[in-house]
């Protein structure tokens, strides 16, 4: 009878959490989709019909796409960074960090400059975006990759970000060369505006593409949740349990890389959402990846819809990019974490 009482307990308590964590993300996203507009939400029903059809512009036209967006950006940088925490056994990976997001940047800037075509409902920044993500850590993964015994390799902490800030340095730089031998003039403050993080070109056919491949990311994350809880104990003990370990870390290394350059695809380069997200989530459900990869979507969802409401608000009419307000956000956690590790 005590047992069944402390499973029901215990139960409860897990539904309160979720029931916690989807009322703040209804309530976050409520409130974004009023504030930093220029006119008040109850001009919808005003008498002057210039005022109702400026908010119905705003409101039903311009501003779902762009909470859309938040929402499926945000989930995909925290989906992504919970799966390369779990691959590299690290608390501080995440895209960003790790070059990953710079390699499907400069995919997107190749597109950009040259002007390549679209393939059907895939626009070539969007492809050339996954090829780049996909290359950086999967090069990351390599070089971070310490002295294999018995199959396994560790990752050191240290030498792993190193790797990571030099491969976003480098991948800057070619950036940066391909923007100035661009023949087209203006192509330069575009893509500036764009790498410093954004929703504002936000459109519906992105928000398709980026809702594909959150749906293939976590899909791929429940399935590889028995395996991901194996690994917590240690490679070793995973592979006499059955987890083919390289299999595993290609798996989610992937669907990371697809995650991330479908969102700088559509919003530049933001940082720190795959590091807080994460983080944030596991002071409720712990390191179980069944619970993890959901909570962490959900948290990074509600984390950049926030802060995407905060750029729009803090200097009105002055919209800032919302890559700086994660950046004052996550560089502390970043720095607290690093201090302790």
């Amino acid at each position: 009878m005590a047992v069944t009482s402390d499973k029901q307990t215990q139960r409860f308590g897990v539904s309160l959490r979720w029931l916690l964590l989807l009322g703040l993300f209804v309530v976050v996203v409520l409130l974004a989709a009023t504030l930093g507009a220029p006119v008040p939400l109850s001009d919808l029903w005003a008498s002057d019909t210039d005022r109702v059809a400026v908010a119905r512009q705003i409101f039903l036209q311009l501003r779902p796409p762009r909470l859309l967006a938040g929402m499926l950006v945000g989930a995909s940088l925290a989906t992504s960074g919970a799966a390369l925490q779990a691959v590299f056994r690290n608390p501080l990976a995440e895209p960003y960090l790790l070059g990953i997001s710079a390699g499907g940047a400069l995919g997107a800037t190749a597109a950009l400059a040259w002007h390549l075509p679209s393939f059907g409902v895939f626009e070539s920044s969007s492809l050339l975006a996954f090829a780049g993500s996909l290359a950086a850590a999967f090069l990351v993964y390599r070089l971070g990759q310490g002295r294999v015994l018995h199959g396994f390799g560790s990752f050191d902490r240290a030498t792993l970000l190193l790797i990571g800030v030099a491969l976003s340095a480098f991948l800057s730089a070619l950036m940066s060369l391909l923007v100035t031998l661009s023949p087209d003039a203006g192509l330069a403050q575009k893509i500036m505006f764009w790498l410093l993080g954004g929703l504002t070109l936000a459109r519906m056919s992105n928000n398709g593409i980026l809702a594909l491949a959150l749906g293939v990311g976590m899909a791929t994350m429940l399935a590889s949740a028995r395996d991901l809880n194996a690994t917590q104990v240690g490679d070793e003990e995973a592979a006499s349990l059955g987890v083919s370990i390289g299999t595993l870390h290609r798996r989610l290394l992937l669907v990371s890389a697809l995650m991330s350059s479908a969102a700088v695809a559509t919003a530049g380069l933001i940082g720190f959402v795959g590091l807080l997200a994460p983080h944030l989530v596991r002071l409720l459900f712990g390191n179980d990846a069944r619970a993890l990869g959901p909570a962490a979507a959900i948290g990074g969802a509600t984390l950049l819809v926030g802060c995407d409401a905060l750029a729009r608000s803090v200097a009105p009419p002055l919209e800032l990019p919302v890559g700086i307000i994660t950046a004052l956000l996550g560089v502390p956690l970043f720095l607290f974490l690093a201090k302790r590790a």
